[in-house]
């Protein structure tokens, strides 16, 4: 395939900011926009209920957090609405369309192309795409994502679909010469950005992605407590996974409590505590350690993330 190099070079003076950030400790659900960006009105199912979603449009939605439904055309996956241990954002895509994040830097208007190209090379990816008929590549600085749950704490941006980029931000730190930001874009608003970059042949972006059943999904361990040498050791582990079975049939401020006990710094202190009581008392084999590394690569890349999909 050809490659081309196409930088999306941006420029910008700086002199404006902004803020993100809220309090959701006390909340029983999470909103979160379901979006369409098709050029055709879909119909998605929630739990039962069907939710119409016109044409390059999106509705917002309340998930109560727990277990919940959703069904797109002929394929439907569970998945557990929860808190997220950081402020999270995002939005749901059914039609597992194609969205891009943009890296760009802000500079002073004293910096050379040159210095630019560097900065961004880091950040340059080659991604497949239909130009005028031909299968090619473009070398830019963009991640292309799919998911059905598309979380900002996951893949992080600065502004979303429906926020533009600022023509100016404002450097922290004295002797700063440059600001990076990301920003997330429907393959429509993207294409026209890149138009507007000076790229004018017909593009087409490939869609590649697994079906709702191929999806990853976060499933309670098979830990075996009879393996736990430690006496102690064997408790907590055993009480971590009941706490965990709850946590999957739970809802609402029932489940945010619980998942708060779960991924606290308490928790985490009496999980290592008890590592050292049962090192010192001969468990050689590390039998507790891998009880818990087991729980930990189960759920610990979820923390920061209000949705992930179950059996």
């Amino acid at each position: 395939m050809k490659k081309i190099k196409y930088s999306l070079l941006l420029i910008c003076n700086i002199t404006l900011a902004g803020c993100f950030g809220s309090d959701t400790s006390s909340s029983s659900s999470v909103d979160r926009m379901i979006d369409n960006p098709t050029p055709n009105e879909i119909k998605v199912i929630v739990d039962g209920k069907e939710l119409t979603i016109p044409a390059k449009s999106s509705v917002n939605y309340t998930f109560e957090y727990g277990k919940h439904t959703l069904s797109y055309g002929d394929q439907s996956l569970n998945f557990i609405a929860k808190p997220s241990t950081t402020d999270s954002s995002g939005l749901i895509n059914p039609t597992q369309s194609n969205y891009y994040l943009l890296t760009t830097f802000y500079t002073t208007s004293n910096v050379s192309d040159e210095t630019y190209d560097k900065l961004i090379a880091k950040h340059l990816n080659s991604v497949p795409v239909i130009i005028n008929g031909e299968q090619q590549e473009l070398e830019m600085p963009v991640k292309v994502i799919n998911d059905v749950f598309i979380e900002r704490q996951k893949d992080f941006w600065d502004y979303s679909v429906d926020e533009p980029y600022p023509d100016e931000v404002t450097l922290r730190g004295k002797g700063q010469f440059q600001s990076q930001k990301i920003k997330l874009f429907r393959e429509d608003s993207f294409i026209e950005s890149l138009k507007s970059e000076g790229l004018n042949e017909k593009i087409n972006f490939i869609n590649q992605h697994p079906t709702f059943s191929e999806i990853k999904k976060y499933t309670i361990p098979n830990v075996q407590l009879d393996a736990i040498a430690c006496k102690k050791g064997r408790e907590f582990v055993e009480t971590q996974l009941n706490d965990w079975n709850k946590f999957f049939t739970s809802t609402g401020k029932d489940l945010a409590s619980l998942y708060k006990q779960l991924t606290s710094n308490e928790t985490f202190q009496t999980k290592h505590a008890i590592m050292k009581e049962c090192t010192s008392e001969g468990d050689t084999n590390r039998s507790y350690q891998s009880a818990t590394r087991q729980l930990e690569e189960a759920f610990d890349e979820t923390n920061q993330i209000n949705f992930f999909v179950t059996q």
